[in-house]
């Protein structure tokens, strides 16, 4: 018989009997059938495949007890997989990981969750058991094996883009790796219309030796060259928002957050939402074993300054996370509806330091803007409160801010009353005599890259100071004068310029 004889034959026992007849021992009851079949090359599981038939034989083989040393023993199917995964969950109060199954004689479990091509998340699902995974939760709802895999998912849902779970890898990549199967780690939809295939590239993941990985890594890459919908992410660029956001813009475009669930998701990169979920939950923790109930400065968790022979453990690692993931302390505590917590150590040095730059920065002392808050002048409240927190701690270590104008050399014009005019000028003269504005002049100043006759430096710093009291910034002046600061490049001037002229 030919090779093509044989194999409709075969396909008519199936039709007749099931896929049972396709069984190494139904086929020898064939008389020399089985014996035909190899001489052409073709053993029963080549058959099997021939006539496309491996998904159903794969199901009635898991129906067949196993005969081993003489005995009986159940074959690994999905139902059976669960039923003793369940004992061991009943047993220990919770699921634990796939990592304890192979430590304590339970591999060949963990070995048939994935050759019946399911995952350890699905038997989580089945037995409704998430305690003691190690999966990282995003914001739509999808666990993930990592969190840098979750910071993606965070940055593509909070601007809309449609993503999933990554899938198995065609049946094919067993044929380009040493591996039997893979997995994708996430697919996201792009503007397209295409579904984008992503690997978060790690270093030594999961505890996997470098060597291994990268041999695994390899493969990947090699199997996806010519794959025009891949894309490569290492695991440090899918916490930053910026190199994120450049690296999926040819995707998706650029496109700013907009969808957020939670008040203060706006003060969070969505990137770090999943991480800051459970930092935050620390940190609330953190202030219940406070006495004042505050949320400590930098210089308490890390045991600096005054706080270096304080008892209990050292936060350094906290400390860098707050940074990181939360913006900072000032940032955590607006998180945690404690932004009236300073975050500065006052002492006498530190207050009168505070105030010499709250002065030069904006023109005005920090008992001035204090006043203007409470007069219902034209002043920011974010000015307002820093100047009040730095009014506070002057009279508190330093002896008041008439003490310190005194020691600063700041003289109070209390008399001076600018108008819009005068402000105008002043500024005009400014930019006509040094090519700049008073905030440029201020500026080059205070970094020391010119410096300028005192008399010059005082007057300018009254009037950026006065502009809030007329005007809607200084952009607004300089709109009315026709100024553009930053085109309009300046010539350094020499010292003996800079004599000349004072």
């Amino acid at each position: 018989m030919s090779e093509n004889e044989l194999l409709d034959f075969c396909r008519h026992l199936y039709a007749k009997v099931g896929i049972k007849a396709l069984s190494y021992e139904e086929l020898s009851k064939q008389g020399a059938l089985y014996y035909h079949l190899y001489r052409h090359g073709i053993n029963q599981k080549k058959l099997v495949v021939r006539l496309g038939l491996q998904e159903q034989y794969i199901a009635y083989k898991a129906t067949i007890p196993l005969m081993r040393k003489g005995r009986l023993s159940q074959r690994w199917t999905w139902e059976y997989i669960v039923k003793e995964a369940s004992l061991v969950k009943n047993q220990m109060g919770m699921l634990p990981p796939a990592a304890w199954f192979q430590d304590n004689g339970h591999s060949s479990l963990v070995t048939s969750v994935y050759y019946l091509k399911h995952t350890w998340e699905d038997l989580r699902k089945e037995l409704d058991d998430f305690e003691g995974s190690n999966f990282v939760e995003s914001r739509n709802g999808l666990r993930w094996l990592s969190h840098p895999e979750a910071a993606l998912s965070n940055f593509l849902y909070a601007r809309g883009i449609q993503h999933k779970r990554g899938e198995r890898y065609p049946d094919e990549y067993s044929q380009h790796s040493t591996a039997k199967y893979a997995f994708f780690d996430l697919h996201f939809l792009s503007s397209t219309g295409a579904w984008i295939d992503v690997e978060v590239w790690g270093d030594k993941p999961n505890g996997h030796a470098e060597a291994h990985y990268k041999i695994k890594r390899g493969h990947k890459e090699a199997y996806n060259e010519s794959n025009p919908n891949f894309l490569g992410i290492h695991f440090r660029d899918c916490f930053n928002e910026t190199t994120l956001a450049n690296i999926l813009e040819p995707y998706i475009g650029s496109i700013e957050a907009f969808q957020f669930d939670k008040p203060t998701d706006h003060l969070i990169h969505s990137t770090h939402w999943s991480n800051a979920d459970e930092l935050l939950e620390f940190c609330r923790h953190l202030i219940t074993t406070m006495p004042d109930g505050k949320f400590p400065c930098e210089g308490w968790l890390r045991k600096r300054g005054k706080w270096k022979d304080r008892p209990g453990e050292t936060y350094n690692t906290l400390s860098i996370y707050i940074k990181t993931w939360l913006g900072g302390i000032r940032n955590l505590r607006k998180l945690l509806d404690q932004s009236y917590v300073s975050t500065i150590e006052w002492d006498k040095e530190s207050a009168i330091s505070a105030y010499r730059k709250f002065y030069d920065e904006h023109g005005l002392t920090a008992g001035q803007a204090r006043h203007m808050g409470k007069a219902g002048k034209e002043i920011s409240p974010e000015l307002v409160a820093e100047g009040t927190r730095i009014d506070n701690a002057v009279l508190k270590y330093a002896g008041g801010a008439a003490a310190v104008n005194k020691l600063l050399d700041i003289v109070i014009d209390r008399t001076r009353r600018w108008s819009r005019d005068s402000i105008l000028e002043g500024f005009q003269t400014i930019i006509s005599e040094w090519k700049m504005s008073p905030v440029q002049l201020l500026y080059e100043h205070k970094t020391g890259k010119t410096k300028f006759p005192e008399e010059i430096y005082k007057s300018a710093s009254q009037l950026v100071g006065s502009v809030n009291q007329q005007f809607n910034g200084v952009k607004e002046v300089y709109e009315i004068l026709g100024f553009e600061p930053s085109s309009r490049p300046r010539k350094r001037r020499t010292k003996r310029e800079l004599n000349e002229r004072s």
